[in-house]
């Protein structure tokens, strides 16, 4: 696991400390979602990585099952502490949203049937989607902008948004030839 990742020549030695307040704050600053906070913590803050290690780290995990950011912490915890680090960057990340979590679902019990409570909701999801296309275009900075990419690119969307192909399906059928086109522009500039 801790060679899908590569070692730069600058990169340090993260300590356990550091790597777990780092998923701490993470967690903490995920509302919405942990693309954007991750990117943060892990690229601009703590620059464990580069911007471009984080699109390739955040590529790889989109392609493995469950969720990206948690295969990312755990791929980043291996790589400085082994399983330790990846248990502890996990349980790190996931502790705060979890207490944050239960406070809110149990006040949401007691107010949900109020309209002021119900107007919040909808304007959180606005929020929410908001984030979203902010980590989009914070992860297209690190991506190097070249047609066949792109055409894969827009390729899967319309497969998934359009035509609601299932996601393990547009994997089965995208990832070999944008894997191969990869391999073949990197041979081809070498």
């Amino acid at each position: 696991m801790e060679d899908l990742i590569p070692q730069r020549e600058d990169a340090r030695n993260i300590s356990l400390a550091e790597l777990c307040t780092g998923f701490v704050m993470m967690g903490l600053l995920g509302f919405g979602g942990l693309g954007a906070s991750s990117q943060y913590i892990i690229v601009e803050r703590r620059r464990w990585l580069s911007a471009k290690e984080f699109v390739e780290l955040f590529a790889v995990c989109a392609i493995l099952p469950g969720g990206n950011i948690m295969n990312a912490t755990i791929m980043l915890g291996a790589r400085y502490h082994g399983v330790l680090g990846s248990v502890l960057a996990m349980t790190s990340l996931l502790f705060m949203p979890l207490l944050i979590l239960v406070a809110v679902v149990v006040t949401y019990d007691h107010f949900s049937y109020l309209p002021d409570v119900r107007a919040a909701i909808g304007g959180a999801a606005s929020a929410a989607a908001g984030l979203i296309v902010a980590t989009a275009t914070k992860l297209g900075r690190g991506v190097v902008w070249r047609a066949a990419p792109i055409c894969f690119g827009v390729a899967t969307f319309v497969a998934i948004s359009y035509f609601r192909t299932p996601l393990w399906l547009v994997i089965v059928f995208m990832a070999p030839p944008s894997v191969l086109m990869a391999l073949w522009q990197g041979r081809r500039r070498s």
